[in-house]
């Protein structure tokens, strides 16, 4: 059983009964207790729960999250898949940037929990998800309001005054004929500015949107040092990506046992 499964049910157990012995969980899940704790652990660090002696409790601030998050739908178990493996990649005290997209969004939840982060975004709800996280730093782009992402020139000129360690963009479609594609021409020259600034950038897609493509180009695949994408994606864009030389982040590859 791969931990994402481990992870789905442990919040589903501590959604209806708010506590859970580690013991108990163990037996369950047919996995050691070295293994549960290390679940725990990582549910500890996103602010789902709270670790006590010998289990774990729901934080009392987690049930909102957790409706949010968990659905039957397969493009948000996909979306959960990612956003765990982006907070791994992340470390406290980086300066980053989330773009606009709704991957990114489940992942500035769970981000809010490092600790001296420096966040750059063009996307109003990521800059909400920081307003109340008082050991990190949000910085949001000024421009032309669109829905509920800015854009524009103004979002562009603004960009240049930053430097980043990691750019972490989420696009509608990447292929190996066309590239990496977003929904609109503003979002694709926010994103090519982007990757101006930025030391290491981080493409990120779900699986079900390779081979797809967008109406608007960003570039070739060649701009990511990084896809990150859910453990589904198949095989044989996986040896694809090895050929480019990119590296390849799946959720299956951190989680597995």
């Amino acid at each position: 059983m791969f931990a994402i499964e481990r992870i789905k049910i442990i919040k589903d157990y501590l959604n209806k009964d708010k506590h859970v012995s580690v013991a108990k969980l163990s037996s369950l899940l047919n996995v050691t207790e070295v293994t549960i704790r290390r679940d725990l652990e990582k549910l500890e660090s996103e602010g789902f729960l709270k670790r006590a002696h010998g289990g774990a409790v729901l934080n009392a601030d987690s049930e909102e999250t957790f409706v949010f998050e968990e659905s039957d739908d397969d493009h948000t178990l996909q979306m959960m898949e990612i956003s765990d493996t982006i907070f791994h990649l992340v470390s406290d005290n980086d300066i980053i940037m989330l773009t606009d997209g709704p991957t990114n969004l489940r992942t500035a939840k769970k981000l809010t929990h490092k600790k001296g982060l420096t966040v750059l975004t063009n996307d109003l709800r990521i800059a909400l998800e920081f307003s109340n996280s008082p050991s990190n730093k949000l910085i949001l782009l000024g421009g032309d309001l669109d829905e509920s992402a800015v854009y524009g020139q103004l979002a562009i000129n603004n960009m240049q005054n930053f430097s980043l360690n990691h750019l972490i963009v989420e696009v509608e479609g990447i292929s190996k004929k066309t590239g990496i594609t977003v929904s609109s021409i503003s979002k694709a020259s926010l994103i090519q500015q982007a990757c101006k600034m930025a030391e290491t950038v981080s493409v990120v897609c779900l699986a079900d949107h390779f081979g797809a493509k967008s109406f608007y180009r960003v570039g070739g695949l060649d701009i990511a040092d990084k896809i990150i994408t859910n453990s589904t994606l198949n095989d044989t864009y996986k040896d694809y990506l090895f050929d480019l030389n990119i590296q390849l982040y799946t959720s299956v590859n951190i989680y597995e046992e």
